[in-house]
């Protein structure tokens, strides 16, 4: 598969596909012809003597001081060395990638002054493999994600460590790059300050957990449909009547979802004498978990915007000569503040699905099932079965809840006051991640107590179902006799990363 960069079209899927390694990078021919335009325009401004923040001057509170022409070179050289601040672990390779494909089409708008050669090497590193090591900690979302993307940039003249496809091992990165067969960069003009001045760390790590979290909407459903005919639910409450006297797209979506999934079932049926109301954890499902699905179409609008902008400053204008040290377009506030966003809802969904895991093993309330689902053949007190499943999702939902404090509104100011306003974005990308993979753990805890309880239940899940049942049991078998029910909750997580139940 091949993505073409032009500046102007990448979506959060090609994002996925190529930090997982899955497709080729090239640039568009428009937008390598406006690249090399805007390396002339920049180059003509230079020998024309025209101001141009971190080229001519110094760097954020240093603007006030003059760089010659003879020390730009160096200049951007010391930039990467200078802002290769970051700290902790290091990224993963897939986001690290996804910031380096999302900086590499950032910088196919034109409006940056790079050299073509310093956006051909970025896209050979992604071809070959070649992935710089990121620590995760350091910056502030603003101007830019400084530190990550100079940690990242480092690669290009050979500083720093990396590593290569298929490799564990950290290396020299000269020594990685060297091996790839990809020739170092003399960093000229503005190529520092335009590898690093921009949200890619926040966008990188942000679009991947937004992929994910759009998976996991669509298994969470499936989940709680699971559940629902574990425990004989009520189906009206995802009636399409229902869904459109408050018309929500996401509610309508997870009714009309909620309504094939159930179809045919036998026994999460219409009202009944004795049981006009349930719980509100399975009858609110397509409120929360359609307000999820709200979230999510919001943040990938504002992200898909944000991975197709300049995000740099200074910003040239090819056409007219035009040029602005004082754009604020680094400023990762839209990115932050939708990743915010995603985290609280995806936050929620765990919330949900903790109750429904806790409604399944409390006998008072799974509607005859046996305690915690222990399995009739298993006498209880030598027994267990899935109790302690249930803490472990309770555990999970007050870890969310620790982190639930939102990344944007932390700004503290830096650069000696210069910029005293920052957004914090890369914490709220990071909470978005954290929030995502926790609420699959949860879900997958749900899913495995739901096959265990339609099992003891005694019945064929409903048509659309079915698949979903039974790829839980070709990995996970039902549960007779206790066992270690981490592997099997780890077992079920695999599955849903996958997106087996999407």
């Amino acid at each position: 598969m091949q993505v073409e960069l032009s500046g102007r079209s990448l979506s959060i899927e090609q994002v996925k596909i190529v930090a997982d390694g899955g497709a080729e990078v090239s640039i568009s021919a428009d937008a390598r012809q406006r690249v090399e335009r805007g390396e002339a325009a920049l180059n003509h401004m230079i020998a024309d003597g025209t101001p141009i923040y971190g080229v001519t001057t110094g760097f954020g509170a240093l603007d006030g001081r003059i760089v010659a022409g003879v020390d730009n070179v160096q200049q951007q050289k010391s930039l990467l060395r200078s802002h290769a601040a970051g700290l902790g672990p290091p990224m993963s390779v897939a986001a690290t990638r996804a910031m380096m494909l999302i900086r590499a089409n950032v910088l196919a708008t034109g409006m940056m002054g790079v050299q073509i050669r310093t956006l051909d090497t970025l896209v050979a590193m992604l071809n070959k493999g070649v992935t710089p090591r990121v620590p995760e900690r350091g910056s502030v979302g603003a101007c830019g994600d400084l530190a990550p993307l100079a940690h990242m940039a480092l690669t290009l003249i050979g500083e720093g460590r990396a590593k290569l496809k298929d490799s564990s091992t950290w290396m020299p990165a000269g020594e990685a790059m060297s091996r790839a067969g990809i020739r170092l960069v003399e960093l000229r003009g503005r190529d520092g300050i335009a590898l690093i001045n921009g949200t890619e760390q926040t966008t990188g790590i942000g679009s991947l957990a937004l992929a994910a979290a759009k998976s996991l909407v669509n298994s969470a459903e499936c989940a709680a449909a699971l559940v629902m005919e574990a425990l004989g639910a009520l189906t009206d409450s995802f009636d399409e009547r229902v869904a459109l006297a408050k018309p929500h797209p996401g509610q309508i979506e997870t009714s009309r979802r909620l309504r094939d999934l159930a179809s045919g079932s036998v026994t999460a049926r219409a009202p009944r004498p004795g049981r006009l109301r349930d719980a509100l954890s399975l009858r609110c499902v397509p409120q929360v978990l359609g307000a999820a699905r709200d979230a999510i179409a919001h943040c990938e609008n504002t992200l898909c915007i944000e991975i197709n902008a300049a995000n740099d400053n200074p910003l040239f204008g090819v056409a007219d000569g035009w040029v602005t040290s004082n754009s604020g377009n680094f400023h990762g506030q839209h990115a932050g503040e939708v990743l915010d966003y995603l985290a609280n809802s995806v936050s929620s969904i765990a919330v949900m699905s903790e109750r429904r895991v806790a409604r399944m093993v409390d006998p008072a309330t799974n509607g005859g099932l046996p305690a915690f689902l222990i399995h009739p053949d298993a006498p209880q007190g030598v027994n267990s079965g899935f109790m302690i499943a249930q803490y472990t999702a309770a555990s999970l939902v007050a870890e969310l809840r620790t982190r639930s404090v939102p990344g944007t509104i932390q700004s503290i100011p830096t650069c000696a006051n210069t910029e005293d306003h920052v957004p914090m974005a890369p914490l709220a990308a990071r909470r978005a991640d954290f929030a995502v993979q926790t609420a699959m753990h949860v879900v997958a805890i749900e899913l495995l107590l739901a096959a265990q309880a339609i099992d003891l239940r005694g019945i064929r899940p409903a048509p659309a179902l079915r698949g979903a049942y039974e790829t839980i049991r070709r990995r996970v078998p039902v549960m007779v006799h206790d066992r270690i029910i981490g592997d099997d909750i780890a077992a079920i997580f695999e599955l849903l990363s996958a997106g087996h139940f999407a």
